[in-house]
């Protein structure tokens, strides 16, 4: 692979062009989306003949607390589609090549980089592999982690509620019975801060104080795009009890990076079939619940007949030794 070149990507078209063709592209990548933060971010690009055949963007979160952004997935290598239109062993043999000779050029020019990589990457040996053989050199940590997605192109409303547990069914039932509950799109970025800063008091936790100054930047990124909406669970009296942030990303998968609930026993679940229908209505290929790597979210996630799908994540750090 000694055409292959690694470059710094300033041109923000020639990224977008890349996510346009990759089955990794995501809104998640998006440089305006980025931008948001007000972190360190810099795109790199494999480069052959011009073309850019995979993409990494190094975004340095430590400031704000840890690896990742904040209610953020997906961000780390992006491949050119042609890469995968070979054979299986030709694919193979590209994935895990690109992958070595990626972090192995990477790490000349940045000491700190964490990758969160696309559910559908989980040949990780060529993160794994480099530096394999330089015993005075850092190799990568790779890390398992688990999200929860409902396929959602071949099931109806009736046959949703079918796949998970009968609880679930009955919790939505009661919800509208005996709590009186109703849903709508109509909620506003108001509504979901509180109830969403309301779910962290409960458990006794402080929401930091960054992700409050990025959420409502955040929420409406995805609005004014068109691609965001904000589903609402409402009381009798019409005030809110439960609301969760979904949007669509580029694959028609959609995402559900926020959710918050108040006073109301029943509202969660009636709240994410309010999501799952409102999707369904949209044409969703399927339904993203970002996430399932702690038992209370996980268990609920999947009681909805959401299936359990692996990712990893990948972090390289020169000082770590």
């Amino acid at each position: 692979m000694t055409d292959i070149t690694l470059q710094r990507i300033h041109d923000t078209s020639v990224w977008q062009q890349l996510m346009a063709r990759s089955p990794q592209g995501t809104e998640f990548l998006d440089p305006e989306f980025l931008s948001l933060f007000g972190v360190p971010y810099r795109l790199y690009g494999l480069f052959r003949g011009g073309v850019c055949i995979m993409g990494l963007p190094v975004i340095d979160a430590r400031s704000l607390g840890g690896a990742a952004l904040p209610w953020c997935y997906k961000q780390g290598p992006v491949f050119y589609d042609e890469i995968f239109k070979g054979a299986a062993a030709k694919r193979i043999q590209y994935e895990v090549e690109l992958a070595e000779l990626a972090v192995t050029e990477l790490a000349k020019c940045e000491d700190y980089f964490h990758f969160s990589l696309d559910s559908g990457l989980t040949d990780v040996r060529g993160y794994d592999w480099a530096h394999y053989h330089d015993a005075d050199k850092p190799r990568c940590r790779i890390a398992p982690r688990y999200s929860a997605i409902l396929d959602l192109a071949q099931i109806g409303s009736e046959s949703l509620r079918d796949m998970g547990r009968s609880a679930r069914r009955q919790e939505e039932r009661y919800a509208i019975e005996r709590e009186y509950l109703c849903g709508a799109m109509d909620g506003t970025v108001e509504e979901l801060h509180a109830l969403y800063l309301a779910t962290f008091d409960r458990q006794g936790l402080t929401v930091p104080g960054h992700e409050t100054a990025l959420f409502a930047p955040y929420v409406q990124h995805f609005l004014t795009k068109g691609i965001g909406h904000i589903c609402v669970i409402r009381d009798p009296d019409g005030h809110a009890v439960a609301a969760a942030f979904v949007f669509r990303d580029q694959d028609n998968t959609w995402h559900v990076p926020i959710i918050g609930t108040g006073n109301t026993r029943y509202g969660g679940t009636l709240l994410y079939y309010q999501i799952l229908d409102f999707a369904l209505s949209k044409g969703a290929k399927a339904m993203d619940f970002d996430g399932a790597n702690s038992p209370n979210r996980g268990y609920f996630k999947h009681s909805l007949g959401a299936l359990p799908r692996l990712y990893f994540d990948v972090t390289y750090d020169a000082k770590a030794g």
